[in-house]
């Protein structure tokens, strides 16, 4: 998981949202429905195309408008830009995996010092380095094995480039 910086909640967004009492209300009509096709949109633009949890590469049609803490258990936040990312659909990760499931331990990609609480090993696992870390990824099911082997790949391509650039370097 990586940090997700984010500015002030978009115009479009704040305008719209007053309509609504709350996230379920989006559903029920055409303009609730493409208001959150724009936000997803726009998240996925802002997370530079990339899982708000797992960071694997996202488009608006295999992603989702993910509730950091729950609307069934926080309905109050529901239309809430700062609970709002873009997630994976897949079944076995992310926010389809955590759907309602919620503690004060989770850790948010919104939260300043998220990356503290996770360690990236070589053979593509993410450890919690703290309480919060653990189970944040025992909740997301960062571990699964698709989500470590596309890690284990790109690191195995980093270091690939890595080793290529120093026998460049050593040359010069």
């Amino acid at each position: 998981m990586r940090r997700i910086t984010r500015e002030e909640t978009p115009e479009f967004w704040s305008k719209s949202i007053r309509k609504y009492r709350n996230y379920d209300d989006l559903e029920n009509s055409e303009a609730g429905r493409e208001l959150r096709g724009m936000l997803r949109r726009h998240l996925i633009m802002l997370q530079g195309g990339l899982c708000a949890y797992c960071c694997k590469e996202i488009a608006d049609e295999n992603s989702l408008n993910e509730h950091i803490k729950p609307r069934s258990t926080f309905p109050d936040l529901s239309l809430d830009y700062e609970n709002l990312v873009a997630s994976c659909i897949t079944a076995n990760t992310c926010g389809s995996k955590k759907g309602n499931a919620y503690r004060e331990l989770f850790i948010s990609p919104l939260d300043e010092h998220c990356e503290d609480h996770f360690k990236y090993t070589p053979d593509g696992s993410i450890v919690g380095t703290t309480t919060s870390g653990v189970y944040t990824c025992d909740l997301l099911n960062l571990n699964a094995y698709e989500l470590k082997q596309a890690r284990k790949a790109v690191i195995k391509i980093c270091r690939s480039y890595h080793n290529w650039r120093v026998q460049c370097l050593s040359r010069i």
